[in-house]
C-alpha cells in the first residue's frame, strides 16, 4: 500500500513538471490621444521650419537671368545693362517643336540677344544666347548646360560655337526641329556628340523663327 502511494506521489510530481506554463502576454500600450496629435504637431513644425530654409536658400542663391544676361551682353556691345529692353511680347513665334525662345532683349538698333532653351541635347536641353545683328548670327554662347566636358563640352567650346557667327537667319530651316542627319551635317558637328550638336542646330532654328516672326530684318 506504501508503495502505491509512492509511486502515485511520483507520476504526479512528473506531471505537474511536465506542465510548462505559457508566459502571461503583456497588454500593448495604447498611445493617448494627446502624444500622437503631439507627434503630429512635431513632424508639421519640422517640415514648416524645413521650408522655410530651403525658401531662404533659393532666394540667397538665385540668380535672375536677365540681370545676368544683359550684364553679360552689354560688356560684349559696350551697352548699359540698364539701357537693354526685354521685348519678348514684341514676337509672335516663340517656340519650334521642343525648343523655345524664352526672352528677347533690344541690346541697340541693330544688335537682338535672343535667350533661348534648345532640345535635343544628351541631358535634355541646353541654354544658349543668341545675338543677332541685320539679321545674321553675330555671337553666341552657353548660357547653362548639364552635357558631359569629355565630348558635349566639345560642341559647346566657344571656337566651334562660333562658326556660327555670320549665318544668315533667313538661310536657316525653320520647317522642324533638328534630327540627327541634320546635327550630322552641321558645321559644329562633333563625332560622338550627335544630341548635343542637335541641341544647337535647334538654338539656331528657334532663334530664326522668331526673327521672321517679327519681320525678319525689321526684328
Amino acid at each position: 500500500m506504501a508503495e502505491e502511494q509512492v509511486s502515485l506521489t511520483n507520476e504526479e510530481n512528473i506531471n505537474e513538471q511536465s506542465v510548462v506554463e505559457e508566459p502571461k502576454k503583456k497588454p500593448k500600450k495604447v498611445k493617448p490621444l494627446n502624444d500622437i496629435l503631439k507627434c503630429a504637431l512635431v513632424l508639421v513644425l519640422i517640415a514648416a521650419v524645413a521650408g522655410v530654409l530651403l525658401g531662404a536658400i533659393n532666394y540667397v542663391t538665385y540668380v535672375d537671368p536677365e540681370k545676368t544676361i544683359k550684364d553679360k551682353v552689354g560688356k560684349l556691345y559696350g551697352v548699359p545693362a540698364d539701357d537693354i529692353t526685354n521685348v519678348t511680347a514684341e514676337y509672335s513665334s516663340l517656340e519650334l517643336d521642343k525648343s523655345k525662345v524664352n526672352a528677347v532683349y533690344k541690346v541697340n538698333d541693330s544688335v537682338t540677344a535672343f535667350y533661348v532653351t534648345a532640345s535635343g541635347a544628351y541631358k535634355g536641353t541646353v541654354e544658349f544666347v543668341v545675338c543677332v545683328k541685320d539679321g545674321k548670327v553675330d555671337n553666341i554662347y552657353v548660357y547653362s548646360n548639364s552635357e558631359t566636358a569629355s565630348i558635349g563640352g566639345k560642341v559647346l567650346s566657344q571656337k566651334n560655337l562660333d562658326k556660327y557667327i555670320g549665318t544668315a537667319l533667313a538661310s536657316v530651316d525653320t520647317s522642324s526641329a533638328a534630327g540627327g542627319a541634320d546635327a550630322k551635317e552641321a558645321e559644329v558637328y562633333i563625332s560622338g556628340a550627335t544630341k548635343t550638336t542637335k541641341a544647337v542646330v535647334n538654338a539656331i532654328r528657334v532663334t530664326a523663327k522668331a526673327y521672321a516672326s517679327r519681320g525678319g530684318e525689321n526684328a
